[in-house]
């Protein structure tokens, strides 16, 4: 099944100016993240999370005045939609074996506080923060070492570890720019956001492999043609391939993310900005740095390729 046939765009006709976009979004997202930090849910961070729905739509400010007396700096806002009139209340500064305690003052402070708009009903979710210093650490753990074993696979299957440091650093990219918009757009950072992250990290290793190993194919039948050339054929022969498998699954996480309801809209929204941004880095990321490597290897920018075996 083929979508298009025999394209012939010119992907790496433009390189300077893509891999500038994608570092001034690298700079960006860090600049971000670094001034502004990333918020994260009380899984990660340890402490309360209430979510109660009021009787009508409730005024934040009189939920903020009301909770602020029982805890202060606590996290309020609005959860899901408007019309359903529900708040979101996160105590991350709970003390360790008071929790459900402090869940149970939250409520009654706003029934005492805030009556004329009762609270009809309410979730809470409760993590020490042991446990969420835990979950980090695995979390990060996980993170690199699922990049350090693609970087080893990579090289090994390629014959040489410019291809793994390319995929490599494509995905870290793509993981770095997708923590930047979580963060801008105000996600916080859950155990639905890692498993999208990590889904992020396989995929986008997956459709760069799909595409190195069509490099690899024509390397062996054209030895003496420019890298250049072979990577821009092969990125045109794998299109079609491209846009089906992206693009299929770009529509089922697009229809999560507006239609999965607010417990999933972290991880719709991070597998939505990943698929963009994966697809992406493999054209503009990955390969060029492949041919860029290669030519340093080489000493001349244009020089043909050693064959990956």
């Amino acid at each position: 099944m083929e979508i298009v046939r025999n394209t012939n765009f010119d992907f790496l006709g433009k390189t300077r100016l893509w891999v500038s976009i994608s570092l001034a979004l690298v700079a960006a997202s860090i600049g971000y993240v670094a001034k502004n930090g990333v918020r994260t849910g009380v899984e990660f961070s340890g402490g309360t999370q209430v979510i109660a729905k009021f009787q009508s739509r409730p005024a934040l400010d009189r939920v903020r005045s009301a909770v602020e007396q029982v805890a202060p700096g606590a996290t309020i806002q609005t959860f899901d939609d408007p019309s359903k009139n529900q708040v979101l209340i996160r105590v991350a500064t709970a003390v360790e074996g008071e929790l459900d305690k402090q869940a149970q003052r939250v409520l009654e402070q706003l029934t005492s506080n805030y009556g004329e708009n009762p609270v009809v009903e309410s979730s809470t979710e409760i993590v020490g923060p042991v446990v969420g210093a835990e979950l980090t650490s695995k979390a990060i753990r996980l993170t690199v070492l699922g990049l350090l074993f693609q970087l080893i696979y990579i090289g090994f299957r390629f014959n040489g570890f410019v291809w793994g440091s390319a995929a490599t650093i494509a995905v870290l990219h793509d993981v770095v720019v997708t923590l930047g918009l979580l963060a801008i757009s105000g996600y916080d950072i859950t155990l639905n956001v890692i498993a999208a992250l990590l889904t992020l990290v396989g995929y986008s290793v997956n459709d760069t492999i799909v595409i190195f190993d069509r490099v690899r194919e024509n390397l062996r039948q054209r030895r003496k043609e420019p890298l250049t050339k072979i990577i821009n054929d092969s990125l045109n022969q794998t299109l079609s391939r491209t846009l089906i498998s992206n693009g299929t699954t770009f529509l089922t996480v697009l229809g999560l993310f507006l239609f999965g309801g607010e417990v999933l809209r972290g991880f719709a929204f991070t597998m939505v900005v990943g698929i963009i941004v994966g697809s992406y880095s493999t054209i503009y990321i990955a390969s060029p740095i492949v041919i860029f490597w290669q030519g340093l290897l080489q000493r001349k920018p244009s020089a043909t390729a050693k064959v990956a075996l």
